[in-house]
């Protein structure tokens, strides 16, 4: 998988990743989750994490899967390397996961004012399911809607 700038590596990490995708979180989000929260992650079995590399770790996707349903925990790619396809190849990697392992429905929660992750999850098929108010807490103090999406695997 190959961006326009530079080679992409999709790798599947567990556990003793915990560090290097609370450092990624940390840098993506204003209420990021620490190293004990994705330790807690992995501690329920069927929890999986791509990270995607580029010389350096650039991006990841915590997911779980539970029967035939499954969730992504989060997905994030840092700043500067966002709009180069590496959350699109991340989603096209775990989607193949899940179908592989037969999964029938996938659900996300996406922050309702990000228009660029909502059009990506929109273009592999996803629609809007419902809305979870006040969900996301921002640096300011103040909450933003989640809008929950899902996508059917036929």
């Amino acid at each position: 998988m190959s961006s326009k700038k530079s080679e992409i590596t999709l790798r599947l990490v567990g556990k003793e990743s915990a560090q290097t995708l609370s450092a990624i979180h940390e840098k993506c989000f204003p209420h990021y989750w620490d190293n004990e929260a994705f330790n807690d992650f992995f501690s329920v079995e069927h929890t999986y994490a791509l990270i995607a590399e580029a010389g350096e770790v650039v991006g990841m996707v915590v997911y779980r899967l539970n029967f035939e349903q499954a969730d992504i925990i989060t997905i994030a790619v840092l700043p500067q390397f966002r709009r180069k396809g590496i959350a699109r190849s991340l989603m096209a990697k775990t989607l193949e996961d899940m179908k592989w392992r037969g999964v029938e429905k996938l659900f996300l929660d996406v922050e309702e004012g990000n228009q660029p992750a909502i059009s990506l999850y929109e273009s592999l098929g996803f629609s809007h399911d419902r809305r979870r108010r006040q969900y996301y807490r921002q640096s300011d103090g103040t909450c933003t809607d989640a809008l929950v999406m899902s996508k059917k695997f036929s």
